[in-house]
């Protein structure tokens, strides 16, 4: 039998004893998992919520003790024309109730006042509750109230 055909028998017999191997459960995720994507969830409803300039469905998802905040990212919101928001998340860490979530974040934003404006920076998110997160803090650059500092900066 030639070399090619012999590579070819090899390949098509290992081909079928994998397929054929043996069968296993379905892996169940565990509950540090399942938590990691509510975790993950709530922070990408966050980033949706603002850049859709959604103030209805953001304010209860930012922190009630930070309402001079609040305020200042509603009126910058009613103001800006174009906004989009990246969050790439670099850690999560979990601590019984409490979670930090590390990521970088891009924004960009236009408004009839500015031309395009491009913000990015890093925030530490601190969040707690096992079932249901919620935002306590936010340690670093604030992604949602970065524009508001920008246009506090101009003349």
């Amino acid at each position: 039998m030639p070399f090619k055909y012999r590579v070819v028998s090899v390949v098509l017999i290992g081909g079928l004893l994998s397929i054929s191997g043996c069968e296993h459960a379905p892996v169940k995720p565990t509950e540090d998992s399942k938590r990691l994507q509510q975790i993950d969830a709530f922070v990408e409803n966050l980033r949706v919520t603002y850049e859709g300039k959604n103030v209805q469905a953001f304010s209860p998802l930012y922190p009630s003790a930070r309402q001079d905040d609040l305020r200042a990212i509603v009126s910058f919101l009613a103001s800006v024309n174009s906004l989009r928001l990246d969050f790439m998340i670099d850690q999560i860490v979990l601590q019984d109730d409490n979670v930090q979530v590390a990521l970088h974040w891009e924004l960009h934003w236009k408004s009839e006042k500015t031309d395009l404006v491009k913000q990015r920076g890093n925030a530490l998110f601190h969040l707690a509750g096992k079932s249901d997160p919620h935002l306590q803090t936010i340690d670093g650059d604030n992604p949602f109230t970065a524009p508001a500092r920008f246009l506090a900066s101009q003349p």
